[in-house]
């Protein structure tokens, strides 16, 4: 491609990448929110987690990981991530909950009602505890005031979205959640993107809204 050329394609790709509500997705694994005290209880008094990779402005995964047992079952190196939060919340997908025996609600983020009870292990220190934390977080769309703005949209909304390619699939009921502390960034689990075939970076689009 000539340099002319590929100068032009870059130009309408990001024209129609503005005029269409694309955006891209990132593949959650099962992954930890602690609160200060359960931080303390199973890492020990004054710990503060590592920072190793940005998520969102502010939230990130950190180094360390913890064992979480259910009924049936235990899965190791669970991911925590950071800041703490006021509530411990753990997020599972549907495979995750059978494989530990652990039913779980669809929630949104936050929201621990009818949530499965798990308990967590830190294996480095024998530090245990016990906790109605487990949910299967509702895939959801964070975007920034401009992009809500340019394409006619507003925070707590419902959408759906397309992702394209051999295993095309549609998401219904995809909550969006407006802030300038975001990025166009789509988080669904790994149930929900091994469905699709998709990967961390695909790109998604809203193909209809409520």
């Amino acid at each position: 491609m000539r340099e002319d050329e590929l100068r032009k394609f870059i130009i309408d790709t990001i024209a129609e990448y503005e005029r269409e509500p694309y955006f891209t997705v990132g593949v959650s694994s099962r992954h930890l929110h602690l609160s200060k005290d359960d931080l303390e209880i199973l890492f020990g008094a004054g710990y503060e987690l590592t920072p190793v990779k940005e998520l969102l402005p502010g939230q990130y995964s950190s180094t360390d990981t913890l064992t979480v047992a259910g009924i049936k079952g235990k899965i190791e190196r669970v991911r925590v991530l950071g800041p703490v939060r006021k509530a411990t919340q753990l997020e599972l997908s549907i495979t995750d909950s059978v494989a530990l025996g652990v039913p779980v609600p669809v929630n949104e983020s936050g929201n621990l009602e009818d949530a499965g009870t798990v308990i967590l292990e830190n294996p480095l220190n024998g530090a245990r505890v016990k906790r109605v934390c487990a949910i299967a977080a509702l895939r959801h769309l964070h975007v920034t005031p401009e992009f809500a703005s340019r394409h006619g949209l507003r925070d707590k909304q419902t959408v759906s979205v397309e992702f394209p390619g051999r295993r095309s699939i549609v998401f219904g009921e995809v909550l969006l959640r407006v802030s300038k502390d975001f990025f166009d960034i789509m988080h669904i689990d790994t149930d929900e993107a091994n469905a699709g075939n998709i990967k961390s970076g695909d790109i998604g689009r809203i193909v209809a809204r409520k």
